[in-house]
């Protein structure tokens, strides 16, 4: 089954009922977008005189909202992969310094800072690829190759 491309929407309201939407969001902690799918959805559900052109509306906006869902857990994933990758790289810096002289301590630690600079200003440089870290992105590539995706989604 070929799953329709997302579509995203804007709403504008104003007055009262924007004062109420952003206390009712505050206070259940939830964000404006999701309060307003959520009563997009509560209003779909309810009867109304056109139910099968509702129905038919209302499982767009679903296959929409559960659209969104999958950019949800790809972002999650990424998350995750990041601090995966931090953690190695912490982990194999700690283990490969050795402690520095006391002699020493002033010439590395100002080597250690010229080095840092310049590493920050490479991967401002050369380190994303559009807006997204590339380091991320080859991760996910071998992560996908010893994971391969299912055919169908185990919940259709």
């Amino acid at each position: 089954m070929k799953m329709a491309a997302p579509v995203y929407a804007q709403v504008k309201i104003t007055g009262a009922l924007a004062d109420k939407l952003r206390a009712e969001a505050a206070q259940r902690r939830l964000s404006l977008n999701a309060l307003a799918t959520e009563y997009t959805l509560l209003g779909l559900e309810a009867p109304g005189p056109e139910d099968d052109a509702l129905a038919g509306v209302e499982r767009r906006i679903v296959s929409t909202l559960l659209a969104s869902r999958g950019d949800v857990d790809t972002l999650s994933a990424s998350v995750d992969i990041l601090a995966a990758l931090v953690d190695t790289l912490a982990k194999m810096l700690l283990v490969h310094l050795p402690e520095p002289s006391g002699d020493e301590r002033e010439a590395i630690g100002a080597s250690a800072l010229a080095r840092y600079e310049k590493l920050l200003a490479q991967t401002a440089n050369t380190g994303f690829d559009e807006k997204r870290p590339r380091a991320i992105q080859r991760i996910a590539e071998l992560l996908l190759g010893r994971c391969p995706a299912p055919e169908a989604d185990p919940g259709e």
